[in-house]
């Protein structure tokens, strides 16, 4: 354990892989670390039921100088990856317009460069930090295959393969079918081709290591607290946490509680840009398959990965609202994908799981201080890329909170209020 110069009480409001990696990597470097969230740790939002990759070659923004024509071809798709609510569509209207602007050119390049760095400390620091906590064990360098259903849909994609490949992120085409089969043998044959990308790893199951990264928090020093969080109180010289009649004082403050951090910065003045974006999957605990690599069904949206738990197939981009209800339709089409996808797919005891993952319009997470109060900083909005980018995001809070402002400007929030 190193020790800070400066060591603070710091608070962690949320117990999902991203608070919880900030609050063991924070404790091992010196600082007295009180985690507060009012469900288990990992138990509830996409820490839980997210598909165990590590993505490494994800640099690229959802939003992009051609998504609106992509977007309204998805959504009068039923199978595709988007789906909006239209009783919950003018209350996103506003987020909506933010994502638009992001896919603009100068707004592009931004994204791209904080992803790109970003996703390059992906696996290492995800390694690194595990391997701290003594559960290095859970993790691996695991290359994943993004599959296309048409010669037409590869050939498309490869000049964003380039560009990734010119940011230092390798990359193979499987054109064969033959090729692929071997790779994957349980796979359809509908695939045309793939692409096999390096930078990428997997773990055991997801929820495995929030909870064993958690006890390995714990047994560093990391207090736990369990309450619901209902109001932040930012003074002078100590920042005042409430929630459930209980009461905890801090020097700093991060909230890291995923979807529902903005509901939080809005007290203090903050106004995050994060929506709640849906996503489903099932998991086979019986499936009788076992994958090589994590798949990514580039078509469709949807991510298998051959976990502890089972083999895990889901995805998608539902946007319905914080307090939505998943759909038994929903759940129902990525079951019937999952088996179009194996044909060999044993479905008997299949578990349905869907979660809240909170999404920036420009896809990069904030890592950042509070515009508005001293003490206080924020780590969410990490859409898909939580469990991934994890570690990276406690690394630049580490720097942060040690007074280095410049390490976090990518991430800070007043981009939001550049012009695009």
């Amino acid at each position: 354990m190193e020790n800070s110069t400066e060591a603070r009480a710091v608070g962690v409001v949320g117990a999902g892989i991203v608070g919880v990696a900030l609050a063991f990597l924070l404790s091992r470097r010196g600082f007295v670390v009180t985690l507060i969230d009012r469900d288990a740790p990992g138990r509830t939002g996409p820490s839980f039921g997210n598909a165990g990759h590590i993505a490494g070659s994800e640099i690229f923004p959802i939003s992009n100088p051609g998504i609106l024509g992509t977007a309204i071809r998805m959504l009068a798709a039923p199978n595709a990856p988007l789906k909006i609510d239209p009783f919950y569509a003018p209350r996103l209207a506003p987020w909506l317009y933010r994502f638009y602007l992001s896919g603009r050119q100068k707004a592009y390049k931004r994204a791209t460069e904080a992803l790109t760095l970003l996703s390059a400390k992906a696996l290492p620091s995800t390694k690194a930090l595990l391997a701290e906590a003594g559960l290095g064990n859970m993790v691996r360098h695991a290359p994943a295959l993004y599959l296309y259903e048409s010669r037409h849909s590869l050939e498309n994609a490869i000049p964003n393969w380039r560009a990734k490949l010119e940011r230092g992120h390798s990359y193979t085409v499987i054109a064969d079918r033959r090729d692929l089969a071997e790779l994957e043998p349980s796979l359809s044959r509908e695939f045309a081709g793939a692409i096999l990308s390096d930078d990428w790893g997997a773990v055991t199951d997801p929820y495995d290591v929030v909870t064993d990264l958690f006890q390995a928090a714990i047994g560093s020093g990391v207090e736990y607290r369990r309450a619901n969080v209902e109001a932040i109180h930012p003074a002078e010289h100590t920042i005042t946490v409430k929630g459930e009649g209980k009461a905890f004082n801090f020097d700093k403050v991060v909230i890291a509680c995923g979807a529902h951090t903005p509901l939080l910065a809005r007290q203090i003045g903050d106004h995050l840009p994060i929506e709640a974006e849906g996503g489903y999957n099932y998991t086979y605990p019986a499936s009788g398959l076992e994958l090589n690599h994590p798949l990514i069904l580039a078509d469709r949206g949807i991510a298998a990965t051959s976990l502890l738990r089972g083999l895990r197939v889901g995805g998608w981009a539902v946007f319905a609202g914080l307090n939505s209800e998943p759909k038994q339709a929903y759940f129902d089409r990525i079951e019937k994908i999952a088996i179009r996808t194996f044909p060999g797919l044993r479905t008997h005891g299949g578990q349905p799981w869907s979660g809240l993952r909170p999404s920036t319009p420009d896809s990069v997470p904030i890592i950042s201080r509070s515009a508005r109060a001293k003490g206080i900083f924020y780590s969410a909005g990490h859409g898909h890329c939580g469990l991934s980018l994890a570690a990276a995001s406690a690394e630049i809070m580490l720097e942060l909170l040690r007074g280095n402002q410049q390490a976090g400007q990518p991430f800070a929030i007043d981009r939001f209020e550049r012009p695009g």
